[in-house]
């Protein structure tokens, strides 16, 4: 302990600690007990730190180096659908042309061979007069079945329409198909489509004797 000022020293003296600060000084200069004067405080080591390596390194970067790809890999398949779907619509549009071309063809074939069934029929005359003047929608969906019982082609409504408009009638293919369905009897549903019936040859040949 060093000395102390000579103030505080003689205010320790009156006050009556004179002894108390001398064996105070003879504590320090011998130095505590069990205790050496110059003992130095132990350095706390910290542990050494070794480089970062690819396994210790945050997972977040990984996934950034493998998101990259894996996002372009997503756009390219985003980007092939639309391309994908327009190659299919542009595929069904050529199929739906190419089934409409050959239906079209299909009924123009049928038309041709239903005159010239009619221009070769005995009653062509009785059954064209029946056609053009009976306002009987039946009668009119009838007549083409009535040609094709021997012919073997297929009558739907699109051809009786057609068949009719050769000859100056105007019969839509609706009002064919409505006839055909609201009167029942007259004519049935094959693999080839409608056929006409016994009964709607009866009705058909009734009608060209009543002229």
């Amino acid at each position: 302990m060093s000395a102390l000022p000579s103030w505080l020293d003689s205010l320790l003296a009156r006050l009556g600690f004179t002894e108390w600060v001398n064996e105070l000084r003879a504590v320090l200069r011998r130095g505590w007990p069990g205790k050496p004067m110059d003992a130095q405080p132990a350095v706390r080591s910290e542990p050494s730190q070794s480089p970062p390596t690819e396994s210790t390194m945050p997972k977040k970067a990984k996934i950034q180096k493998t998101s990259r790809p894996q996002r372009a890999k997503t756009a390219k398949k985003a980007a092939a659908k639309p391309a994908a779907k327009k190659a299919a619509a542009k595929r069904g549009a050529s199929a739906s042309k190419r089934s409409t071309g050959a239906s079209r063809a299909a009924t123009t074939e049928a038309v041709k061979q239903l005159v010239d069934a009619l221009q070769a029929h005995p009653q062509q005359k009785d059954l064209l007069t029946a056609g053009q003047q009976q306002k009987d929608q039946l009668l009119r969906s009838l007549i083409p079945l009535y040609l094709a019982r021997s012919l073997g082609v297929e009558v739907t409504s699109g051809t009786t329409s057609r068949f009719w408009s050769k000859f100056g009638v105007s019969y839509a293919a609706p009002n064919a198909a409505k006839a055909l369905r609201i009167h029942t009897g007259y004519a049935s549903e094959t693999k080839k489509g409608r056929a006409i019936t016994a009964k709607g040859i009866r009705y058909v040949e009734d009608a060209i004797a009543r002229g």
